[in-house]
């Protein structure tokens, strides 16, 4: 599991450079790593009898599904026989989370209901920061200046913690992941340690467990066998 953090964490470093470079958060370039390493870590656990599609890996082509409402281009698509099984929606917080957490958090549930009543699995892996830099607004795709730091506490998770503990519905995701990191003072993405931000004994749990990497890719191989089942 060392290896599959840092492997996470080299993808998580290309992928902020790539943000740093084209200085914007809705640079495309910024999502290959990240995506490369889920979707080559996913085809590793399933085994060959499927393809992932994905930005940066394979053809680099993003899969397009007719979802129930709108058509929609997959972020990490997994496929048998030209079937999409299953999908990974991936969103990485690098500026103004508390600006716009509810709209990130509205806009996933309503991703999930038009992926999953087309009868497709939905999960969804988001990876914030600890202390995430609050920029002003800027032209086009530029940031403007940082005006302050925010740092991530217990209320900015519970609506996902709610979710995770709330009945089976079509805006709910198959799975959730949570991941918090930061960066140091070389620039070098690390894991935080939960103790030191003002999350609750619960949240820490779940964070830890069921939302880690590591549970998250699990629960992932077995529910696409699961899903994939279900059309066998």
């Amino acid at each position: 599991m060392e290896k599959l953090r840092y492997e996470f964490l080299v993808a998580i470093a290309k992928a902020f450079r790539a943000y740093n470079r084209k200085g914007g958060a809705r640079s495309t370039k910024k999502l290959e790593p990240i995506h490369r390493f889920l979707a080559k870590t996913i085809l590793r656990e399933i085994g060959n009898n499927f393809s992932v599609k994905s930005l940066g890996f394979g053809d680099g082509k993003e899969a397009k599904l007719e979802g129930k409402y709108y058509t929609k281009d997959l972020d990490i698509a997994i496929v048998k026989h030209e079937k999409i099984i299953t999908t990974v929606s991936f969103k990485f917080v690098t500026s103004n989370y508390k600006q716009n957490a509810n709209n990130y958090f509205e806009g996933m549930m309503g991703e999930t209901a038009n992926i999953r009543r087309k009868n497709v699995g939905f999960a969804h892996f988001l990876v914030l920061r600890g202390h995430t830099p609050y920029y002003s607004k800027n032209k086009g795709n530029l940031r403007g200046k940082e005006q302050k730091i925010e740092k991530i506490n217990d209320k900015d998770l519970q609506k996902y913690i709610k979710l995770f503990k709330d009945a089976d519905f079509p805006h709910k995701p198959d799975l959730m992941g949570i991941c918090v990191i930061d960066f140091d003072r070389k620039g070098v993405p690390v894991f935080v340690d939960f103790r030191d931000f003002d999350f609750s004994q619960e949240t820490q749990a779940i964070l830890a467990s069921d939302f880690s990497l590591e549970g998250f890719l699990n629960k992932l191989t077995h529910f696409i066998g699961y899903k994939d089942s279900l059309f066998s």
